[in-house]
């Protein structure tokens, strides 16, 4: 593989001159080495300059000539590394030049490294100590005078451009337009030099050196939140120290939220009085003038952010008539984390608060910024519902408000000579009306930054999945065991996983963008939240992966040919910044082990379709055709090759089932027909895993590889303890969302957590535990019982005496109880299918389901199936629902809040209506729920009432344990059915036989393994792969016989039907999973328990016996009809006798 070589060869090839960072515009170097010592020449603009080195005599102000003298360099400035003014000094070019030519040489001379970790192990790197020539000469020229905008400049004000020349006889020269130029020539000459082992000689290895420089984007930058967390001002001033390593240029300090107010305002006192953790962790305004002087002489701009309206909360205790909603609770209910609080945005209190407040800051921080920040972002609607002034969280009430907030503070902004910043949210979500001067900072990604720059604004990308270096650190909320725990299981937070430099070096700003619309993209910021960042573990978070970011805005993501630029030339460059920034006082995390920096990195080829395309130019069809032909083959073959080195590398291949048709066609075609046939779990247990005699299999279908597993231990870390490598993925969400749209069911990330957040509120314990939409339905089921069928209406008369013995199917009539109590549950309104034998809706959601199911087992071949049906029946469904969420809408934010809270009037809809507007997410929340409480539960029921047909000692355990709770007549409460534990044992034992979802799929989201599956015994590891499909089955795992105990006298045989056992046995964790396992685990599980507890307790008031007629029908093997539930495919008929009755 010439490329592989060529590639490696490249790697190998890197000189230290070649390793600046970021990689100039132009750069070209040379071979020979060159020394230098502290008595270099250094002339800033013809004048020498004077400078030392801290703890040392060294320096240069022996010297005759001087650009100041001794009594004026020691009272004006000293020159020192950590030179740092008195708050409020003046500062000239000069000075900041003088300043970094010190830093310079503390580099070089004191703060240096021995590069053996970048050169290859035992080679004889450094150069003949015997044969020394000198760099005589720094010659720095300014070609033009600094002026206020180079200090502080509005983005693109100031040329940052500089070049630097070495000459084989050891003349240097640094050239720039500014003093922020020469201060990036000096930093890229401090990185010319390396520390010699002797430990008292310093090189460059390859003069003469060129270089060419100025930066792609003018504003690059690292956001540091020191709210949530304290940073001392020693930590900040590091921070800028580092950035300016790399040509970073902009430090974004979000300095308040509602956990902290550490900012001093003197004419507020109490903010930082009351607002700061403690006294101690407080700016004063001589803090805030010092770390934005120490970042102008270090060509970093300190720009400042106070967010509001929201994230604004902590000024409640300072000033409580100013916020609403302080630390409200459940908190994802009014913020995105607590303490929740907003600004009053109708109190003229608040606009006088912000006077008094911009009037004593925006003062104090204009000689130095061009810009403040003004928030913005993730203000909730229903802060507003609290707000005496509002008491409406509708979105054509508040915009106007915030209108005239952001037209406030803007206004005050620009008044004190700055320019405003914003978060996206005031234009994607709020539709604000912005200035021209406004900047946008994007965070949520996807296409906002093309959105925003095509509509003519300024952008700045902080694109989440690329650029926040907090994420994949987990959750930093603490969960009660129970649901909660579950839920969040294993506790990853919401951005994971951790963007490596890999990631964050992939990312372009500009991609997709017109020429015009690039223009207005400025560059972008690396965020660093702090809920588990503190100054101890500051620096290995941040560096050197901010860097790979200011690489990318200084260099471009593309290089002069416009290729995107290489890891390959990207790492070791990356691993010697990163001994430099441990040199220099930095605790920068390494980027890769040392085996690697010495030059034996791994390589990944890359097919050039580019070569194809100009081939295919000059050549005829014919001849095209077969090229493609034989590409086609290579390229199938090259990427076998690269699956099978992937798999190696990550352990050993899993049991493979045997096909016999080309892409597996015969497995396909089986699983097929065995879903037609109802057949799933014969075609899993046999042709999946029995040919293989393993509870892990792989399979080669359609051209791509899938694991098959029924093992707790593989199920567990799909679901839990690696959860953050598997997920639905595209291709489930592309087979789904014509009917789940982008509900909780088919999404990931950010998207799936936005939608749990939305729905979890509904099903609290006090929701869960409100019983009173149950029994209505029960009377109408009795009756329909009775009648042996869904009523004809519902006045029809119905001999309620008639009944015993006599057979009824009563699943048919449990999918329609509870589709009757999820639609009033969700909509208001119920469909009354119990008393319509046709009812549309229930039709054609049925008719949807079954399609969908055979849509989602064909995979890629689903577009082969006849949707005609689908789409029909879909039609009807979505107008039906469609419907009540145009009714909800029409409702005034009071009345959907009034029936939120009004345990007789409240709705699904009304309660999500309340969070959102949006009719698409309304409608996929919906759907989505709709089908997990109507067919999760109906299975449920149908499955028990199928096995205690056929266990009368069951039956009358239960009816027992109901009888002595409860009686015969009296209607059970929440806390009544948490308490028969027999109850529970009988749904434990149906869930266990038949989940509810027996099949299942998840998408590995990157290279990575199951624990069990591989190796010869299936005992190591298995190998998945990047977009490889696994799915899973509970329906086989919890069948299987060696996951229980021994059959004896206390323990039944695991394939049949013994509520019993659940007495003095409990499964290991993972063996169970009724309603899946970690975050993923199902929200409304203690809904649906519940709702299955009441139904069998009513029914077992008014029955005492029941008798199974099945047998008949399927012979005692029940047929299993898995569409998207487990329900029984041929009904479930039995024979009822009512209580009074028995014989």
């Amino acid at each position: 593989m010439w490329s592989k070589a060529l590639l490696a060869l490249a790697a190998f090839a890197l000189t230290p001159a070649d390793a600046i960072w970021p990689v100039p515009k132009k750069i070209s170097t040379g071979g020979k080495a060159l020394f230098i010592d502290q008595t270099i020449d250094i002339t800033y603009n013809g004048d020498f300059v004077c400078w030392t080195l801290p703890g040392s005599d060294s320096g240069s102000c022996n010297r005759t000539a001087r650009l100041y003298t001794e009594t004026l360099l020691n009272e004006q400035v000293p020159y020192t590394y950590n030179y740092q003014p008195d708050a409020g000094s003046k500062f000239s070019s000069k000075q900041i030049v003088q300043a970094g030519v010190s830093r310079a040489l503390q580099g070089i001379f004191k703060d240096n490294f021995v590069p053996w970790k970048l050169r290859e192990r035992g080679s004889d790197f450094e150069p003949d100590l015997q044969k020394k020539t000198w760099v005589k000469s720094l010659e720095i020229t300014q070609t033009e005078e600094d002026d206020k905008s180079t200090f502080k400049p509005l983005a693109g004000e100031v040329d940052e451009s500089y070049s630097l020349s070495l000459s084989e006889d050891g003349k240097a020269s640094i050239k720039a337009k500014t003093s922020t130029g020469v201060l990036h020539g000096l930093e890229s000459f401090l990185q010319l030099f390396f520390k010699h082992s002797s430990g008292t000689s310093w090189y460059t290895p390859h003069a003469p050196v060129s270089i060419e420089d100025k930066p792609e984007y003018p504003h690059r930058g690292i956001l540091l939140d020191v709210a949530r967390n304290f940073f001392e001002v020693e930590h900040i001033k590091r921070t800028i120290d580092a950035m300016s390593w790399s040509k970073l240029n902009r430090l974004h300090l979000h300095i308040t939220d509602s956990q902290s107010w550490p900012l001093e305002i003197p004419a507020l006192p109490k903010l930082a009085e009351k607002g700061a953790y403690h006294k101690s962790q407080t700016y004063s305004p001589d803090d805030l003038a010092s770390i934005q002087e120490y970042g102008i002489h270090r060509g970093v701009e300190v720009i400042l952010e106070i967010d509001m309206p929201g994230h604004i909360g902590v000024v409640e205790l300072a000033y409580k008539d100013l916020i609403v909603a302080y630390n409200e609770k459940p908190y994802q209910w009014w913020c995105k984390e607590p303490p929740c609080g907003a600004f009053r945005m109708n109190s003229s209190d608040v606009y006088d608060f912000l006077d008094t407040l911009f009037d004593d800051l925006f003062p104090r921080i204009a000689p130095y910024s061009a810009y403040f920040h003004a928030g913005g972002d993730e203000l909730n609607h229903n802060d507003s519902r609290l707000d005496p002034d509002v008491r409406s969280n509708e979105t054509s009430v508040l915009a106007p408000l915030l209108q005239k907030f952001v037209d406030y503070t803007h206004g005050k902004i620009r008044d004190a000579g700055l320019a405003p910043f914003v978060w996206e949210e005031m234009i994607t979500e709020w539709n604000m009306t912005l200035g021209k001067d406004v900047v946008i900072q994007s965070w949520l990604g996807g296409g906002a930054v093309k959105d925003l720059a095509e509509a003519g604004h300024k952008v700045i990308d902080s694109d989440y999945n690329f650029w926040y270096l907090d994420c994949g650190r987990g959750q930093w909320l603490n969960f009660d065991n129970g649901p909660a725990f579950q839920t969040y299981y294993p506790f990853n937070d919401w951005c994971g996983p951790t963007k490596s430099w890999r990631l964050i070096y992939s990312h372009d700003p500009r991609a997709g963008l017109s020429e015009e619309a690039a223009k207005l993209v400025l560059g972008g910021e690396a965020a660093v939240w702090t809920e588990t960042i503190d100054p101890v573990n500051l620096d290995t978070i941040v560096w050197p992966r901010a860097a790979v970011m200011g690489e990318v805005l200084w260099s471009g993501r593309t290089d002069a040919s416009g290729q995107n630029r290489s890891q390959y030339d990207a790492a070791p460059r990356l691993a010697e910044l990163r001994e430099r920034m441990v040199a220099r006082g930095v605790s920068a995390s390494p980027i890769q082990m040392t085996f690697c920096t010495q030059g034996n990195a791994t390589e990944l080829e890359v097919f050039d379709m580019g070569l194809v395309e100009a081939f295919l130019d000059k050549v005829s069809l014919k001849t095209s055709f077969i090229v493609l032909v034989v590409a086609y083959i290579a390229y199938c073959i090259s990427s076998r090759i690269d699956e099978h080195r992937r798999i190696r590398r990550l352990g050993h291949y899993g049991p493979r089932i045997r096909t016999y048709a080309p892409w597996g066609l015969d497995l396909v075609a089986r699983f097929v027909l065995d879903t037609t046939k109802q057949q799933n779990l014969a075609c899993w247990r046999d042709a999946v895993f029995g040919a293989q005699n393993s509870w892990t299999v792989e399979a080669r279908l359609l051209g791509l590889r899938m694991v098959f597993t029924a093992d707790p231990a593989n199920v567990k870390a799909i679901l839990a303890t690696q959860f953050g490598d598997y997920g639905k993925g595209k291709p489930f969400h592309n087979e789904w969302k014509d009917f789940l749209g982008d509900s909780i069911f088919t999404t990931d990330g950010a998207s799936w957590h936005t939608s749990r957040q939305l729905i979890r509120p509904q099903f609290t314990r006090d929701r869960v535990s409100d019983l009173h939409c149950f029994e209505a339905h029960m009377q109408t089921l009795f009756k329909a019982i009775a009648n042996r069928g869904p009523l004809q209406g519902e006045d029809q008369v119905v001999d309620m005496e008639n009944l015993d013995g006599k057979e009824l199917d009563i699943s048919d009539l449990f999918f329609r109880y509870t589709l009757d109590v999820a639609t009033e549950f969700l909509l208001g309104w119920d469909v009354k299918s119990l008393t319509t034998p046709k009812q549309e809706f229930a039709e054609a959601f049925n008719e949807v389901q079954r399609i969908q199911n055979i849509i989602a087992r064909t995979g890629k071949l689903r577009h082969l199936i006849p949707k005609y049906k689908f789409w029909r029946s879909l039609n009807t469904v979505n107008h039906f629902i469609n419907f009540y969420i145009e009714r909800a809408l029409r409702l005034s934010p009071e009345e959907l809040a009034t029936k939120a809270k009004d345990d007789h009037s409240y709705t699904f809809l009304h309660s999500l209506a309340g969070f959102t507007r949006d009719r698409k997410v309304l409608r996929d929340q919906i759907i989505a729920v709709l089908l997990a409480g109507r067919d999760t539960t109906a299975a449920t029921l149908s499955w028990a009432l199928y096995e205690l047909g056929r266990y009368p000692h069951a039956v009358k355990k239960l009816r027992t344990e109901i009888v002595s709770t409860l009686g015969t007549e009296r209607t059970p409460t929440y806390e009544h059915l948490k308490s028969m534990s027999y109850l529970k044992a009988v749904l434990n034992e149906t869930l266990r036989l038949y989940p509810a979802v027996p099949f299942n799929v998840r998408l590995a989201l990157k290279d990575t393994t199951l624990p069990r599956g591989g190796g010869p015994d299936g005992s190591e590891p298995l190998p998945v792969l990047k977009d490889s499909p696994v799915a899973y089955s509970t329906l086989v795992m919890q069948r299987r016989a060696d996951l229980y105990p021994p059959v004896s006298d206390t323990f039944a045989d695991p394939g049949i039907f013994s509520p019993d056992r659940w007495a003095h046995w409990h499964p290991k964790p993972h063996d169970y999973i009724p309603f899946n396992a970690g975050p993923r685990i199902c929200i409304g599980q203690q809904f649906a328990l519940t709702e299955m507890s009441y139904v069998l307790c009513r029914l077992f008031q008014k029955y005492d016996r029941v008798e199974s007629r099945m047998k008949d029908i399927d012979g005692g093997e029940p047929v299993l009809k898995a569409d998207i539930v487990l329900s029984p495919g041929q009904g479930v008929k039995v024979a009822l006798w009512e209580a009074q009755k028995s014989v």
